[in-house]
């Protein structure tokens, strides 16, 4: 999509996590600094456009800000240059898995460590549902922070509602496994009790 401002055209750029923060708790932002922020139009010539143009590209912007969740589901990314895939729910690993835990727990989410934790640098050329990821590393995801202040947030909100999706799942499954397990734990007590009343009704 793009947008007019006097005679020049302008793409609509990604809102990276650190801009959707930034909106978030400053929603009566100036229209001028808006279009700047989505489409990288120089400031000067942004003031320098029709009020009418400034005004209804603003006006657009913030719906396209407001519609942040509506990006398919990303399983390999483009990103500064280098791929990153998706996390495989099915390999992560023991530490991982209790970090998504505490993270997701957090008041407010911290985003950007969310984001560095969901997509990790591929380990190969694969990709799609081929994909293969580098080792988990707490030290190599905090080391991407700075870069994912400028991650898609429509990346990022889609791989959130995939990681929830799939944790509801897995407590749904757990839930069922130990609700079974309990049923067949109570038929075998009450196996062996008719057992040990049979002996004992044998040796009076």
């Amino acid at each position: 999509m793009k947008v007019v401002l006097g005679k020049k055209e302008y793409g609509i750029l990604p809102i990276t996590i650190e801009q959707y923060e930034l909106l978030k708790t400053n929603p009566d932002i100036k229209a001028t600094e808006l279009i700047t922020m989505m489409t990288g139009a120089p400031l000067e010539e942004v003031k320098q456009a029709p009020f009418a143009q400034v005004s209804f590209v603003a006006k657009m912007l913030m719906t396209e800000w407001s519609n942040t969740d509506t990006t398919p589901l990303q399983l390999v990314v483009d990103f500064k240059g280098k791929k990153y895939g998706l996390i495989k729910p099915s390999q992560i690993s023991y530490e991982e898995w209790i970090n998504l835990e505490v993270f997701m727990a957090e008041s407010p989410l911290d985003l950007v460590k969310l984001a560095t934790h969901l997509y990790k640098p591929l380990s190969n050329d694969k990709i799609g549902e081929e994909r293969e990821l580098i080792p988990y590393s707490m030290d190599e995801c905090n080391a991407r922070q700075n870069d994912f202040k400028h991650f898609p947030i429509t990346w990022l909100f889609s791989s959130l509602f995939f990681l929830t999706t799939f944790v509801q799942e897995l407590t749904k499954a757990s839930l069922s496994y130990m609700e079974t397990k309990t049923i067949e734990n109570n038929k075998k007590d009450k196996a062996k009790t008719k057992i040990l009343r049979h002996k004992k009704s044998n040796n009076p």
